[in-house]
């Protein structure tokens, strides 16, 4: 049970509808199975908006269809019953307190189970999201492994596109842990690795397992319970022995086939493009299981907000957590959309010494291969802010002396201006140099304040 009081996915959507109703948009009218759903996700992105997008009715299905849980950031406080400015400092001190999860007998997850003939991906509203895609794809596929030599469980996410009745092709590109557990397995002779793809959970069992980069010998359905404050109730799987969510919506049981090469791709990735680099891996699918009234929960792809927030959220917590080991004074981390929310990273820092902007932008360089660019500020500017930053930049750097180049690192294999996985890193120094250095204008607290209750009984005047 999170600490708010809901225990599935379900239960947290009703929660945050009741403390946000204008935040979910529930589309009655029927959409087709492949593109609306996505075409409605980015057209409103377009026009500001980013809300919960609940279908109704999407021709082919029995079952609704919710997108977009993760596009604004005060969700993932909500999840984690926090404010908004709180959500990276709390998530960052997460993880210390791992509880492991409880096995039980039954769970909402089995109302309904298919196996063998039975087994039909067609029941499920995997749809075909941009044009340039190589199928219909699950978006939302948290696959959770085991080690093959330990036992210990990892969960992470990998795309899986629709090969058939009972296949799918998926890319291990990101080199996580389950990468690193099909070539163990190789190594020890296997030809296939148990799996399970958990779809729809509560938002801080995926954050907690699905989205958070531990050790390889970390069990992250504890992690889930560190987020949930409670153990995570599970149960054992059908097919596979992989134990499973008990109160998730929908579960996939299956064999990820090492020794086969699958067709996968293209896929509208994080970056705006449709990428073509995979690693053409086959699941075989052994089982499905649901609620009896399960919700689909996809995530909308692209360089959406909810992709992108999905990959910086966790990525900020994590990297500020890291850094402040070595840097206690840094205050901030940020990924913006702008850099993908993976490829660029703005840092604040209090008082720093000559210096050590740098060394805080190398060591963040080389804890997130992904990175191409990191913008060091001081802890005056909010690393959110976009235009603060870069205020920054116009205003403390000097381009002769204040910029170092990195080339022919390792990043991003997604990038598609990278070269051969290699890849060149920028670090910008954007602190104050010299003391004193100008005073920036401002204005008195108790005027703010004012402004703010006019402004906002102006406009309750007017609405």
């Amino acid at each position: 049970m999170s600490k708010s009081g809901e225990r599935d996915l379900r239960e947290f959507l009703a929660a945050f509808e009741a403390a946000h109703p204008g935040e979910v948009l529930r589309i009655a009218d029927p959409i087709d199975l492949d593109y609306d759903a996505t075409a409605i996700a980015l057209e409103l992105e377009k026009r500001g908006r980013s809300p919960i997008l609940w279908f109704e009715n999407v021709r082919g299905s029995r079952f609704p269809v919710v997108m977009n849980l993760y596009g604004r950031r005060e969700r993932f406080a909500f999840a984690l019953g926090v404010p908004e400015d709180r959500l990276i400092e709390t998530w960052a001190g997460i993880d210390a307190a791992p509880i492991p999860p409880t096995v039980v007998d039954t769970g909402p997850v089995l109302d309904v189970v298919a196996t063998g003939d039975a087994v039909d991906l067609g029941t499920l509203p995997i749809m075909r999201h941009f044009v340039e895609d190589g199928g219909p794809y699950l978006t939302n596929a948290m696959f959770v492994a085991k080690d093959p030599e330990t036992g210990v469980r990892n969960a992470s996410f990998h795309r899986l596109q629709v090969n058939g009745k009972a296949r799918f092709g998926t890319s291990l590109h990101s080199r996580r842990h389950l990468w690193n557990y099909a070539r163990k397995a190789r190594a020890m002779g296997l030809d296939r690795l148990p799996v399970a793809v958990v779809v729809g959970c509560h938002p801080l069992v995926t954050f907690g397992s699905g989205l958070w980069k531990g050790p390889i010998d970390a069990d992250e359905y504890a992690t889930a319970g560190g987020f949930l404050g409670a153990p995570l109730p599970v149960v054992n799987g059908v097919t596979v022995p992989i134990e499973i969510p008990a109160t998730a919506e929908i579960a996939i049981e299956g064999q990820l086939l090492l020794d086969v090469e699958e067709p996968e791709g293209p896929f509208g990735e994080f970056t705006g493009y449709a990428s073509e680099r995979s690693t053409h891996n086959a699941v075989e699918v052994t089982a499905i299981l649901h609620r009896r009234d399960a919700i689909y929960h996809s995530i909308v792809p692209g360089i959406s907000d909810e992709h992108t927030l999905l990959l910086g959220i966790s990525q900020e917590a994590r990297q500020l957590k890291a850094l402040r080991v070595q840097f206690p004074n840094v205050t901030a981390v940020a990924y913006p959309k702008s850099g993908t929310c993976l490829m660029h990273c703005y840092v604040s820092v209090k008082d720093p010494a000559p210096g050590q902007p740098r060394n805080i932008a190398a060591a963040a360089l080389g804890d997130n291969l992904s990175l191409k660019l990191v913008v060091v500020v001081d802890d005056d500017v909010d690393v959110y802010d976009e235009r603060e930053v870069l205020w920054a930049v116009a205003t403390r750097f000097q381009a002769d002396t204040d910029l170092d180049v990195i080339r022919s690192a390792m990043g991003a294999t997604l990038d598609p201006s990278n070269r051969d996985g290699l890849t060149a890193k920028l670090i910008i120094d954007a602190t104050r140099k010299t003391r004193p250095y100008a005073r920036r204008h401002s204005l008195p607290d108790d005027a703010v304040a004012k402004a703010r209750s006019l402004i906002a009984k102006a406009l309750t005047t007017v609405n």
